[in-house]
């Protein structure tokens, strides 16, 4: 799942890639560069040129005059920008230098994740109604068996309605290119969708979005509340619908094992009449944006600037 290996041999760049189902278009989106001080001991770092974490492992093999690191391999988080993995220190039983050979390979999302306990906005038009659908999870139409803790929500809208960011964060994903007719069926594998990532590396997947509808980009910074695309519209009188699901890396995730690489957050929501509600199939909910929601993740200057924006 998203996973990239490259192998380093001394100063030679030899890279290896293994791709799986999201790595395709990922490719260096994550490189290692190495600086020598004055005693020319390596110091490595972790470029991402992305807008989304990664969980970087970086393994070093044949290092000569210096000990490998402990542990090894070296796992960390890595968010877009530049952050230090590691120093090889020399073991002073030669005047040479420092060699070594390394392999990496990186995974998205963080690795160690702690879901922030905040509340989410109904991510439908304030004042409006949604009635909440069955937690269903697709792979099942293929006979694949529900991942443990799989949580979805389904929320009813209107022809020509937005869908809205229930929470602040950085878009990383979107598509869109399936027509709406492709989409009548709500249990498809095409859809177009926007996922975003919250500062807590959780990540936010909208789906079933009208084509053309997308208002924002890859790399945008988006606010609780702001619209991200329409509904797919419905023909008849059944109400259009979309989806919303929160996941996060599986620590526990380890290639070729039968853990799934995601968790499921079960978000709770500030509705019309009730704050921290955990939103249930069958009912339905009004939806506010109340100013507190919205800022609760912000700094005190950005909040001063949003609330003179707003």
């Amino acid at each position: 799942m998203g996973t990239i290996k490259k192998s380093i041999i001394g100063f030679i760049g030899l890279f290896l890639f293994s791709f799986s189902v999201l790595a395709q278009n990922r490719a260096n989106v994550i490189k290692i560069e190495v600086e020598r001080n004055k005693d020319q001991e390596p110091t490595f770092y972790a470029i991402n040129n992305g807008y989304m974490p990664y969980t970087v492992s970086v393994e070093f093999y044949d290092v000569r005059n210096s000990l490998p690191p402990n542990p090894n391999p070296i796992v960390k988080t890595v968010k877009p920008g530049r952050t230090q993995l590691v120093r090889l220190k020399k073991s002073g039983l030669s005047q040479g230098g420092i060699g070594f050979g390394y392999r990496y390979s990186y995974n998205v999302g963080c690795l160690d994740t702690e879901p922030d306990d905040i509340e989410y906005l109904i991510p439908i038009a304030e004042g409006q109604q949604t009635e909440i659908g069955d937690l269903y999870y697709i792979g099942e139409l293929i006979n694949e068996e529900e991942p443990d803790g799989f949580y979805s929500l389904s929320f009813s809208s209107t022809n020509g309605a937005d869908v809205y960011a229930a929470r602040s964060g950085t878009v990383v994903d979107v598509v869109d290119e399936y027509d709406d007719s492709q989409l009548d069926k709500y249990f498809t594998s095409e859809y177009n969708y926007v996922r975003v990532v919250h500062d807590d590396c959780t990540f936010a997947n909208y789906r079933h979005l009208k084509k053309g509808s997308i208002t924002v980009r890859i790399g945008d910074k988006i606010t609780a509340g702001e619209p991200l695309a329409k509904v797919v519209p419905r023909g008849g009188s059944e109400d259009p619908k979309f989806r919303l699901m929160i996941t996060y890396r599986n620590e526990s995730y380890e290639k070729g094992t039968d853990t799934e690489y995601w968790k499921y957050v079960t978000p709770v929501f500030r509705s019309g009449n009730e704050e921290s509600v955990m939103l249930k199939p069958g009912q339905s909910y009004i939806a506010i944006h109340p100013d507190d929601v919205i800022t609760q993740e912000m700094g005190f200057f950005e909040r001063r600037r949003w609330k003179r924006r707003n």
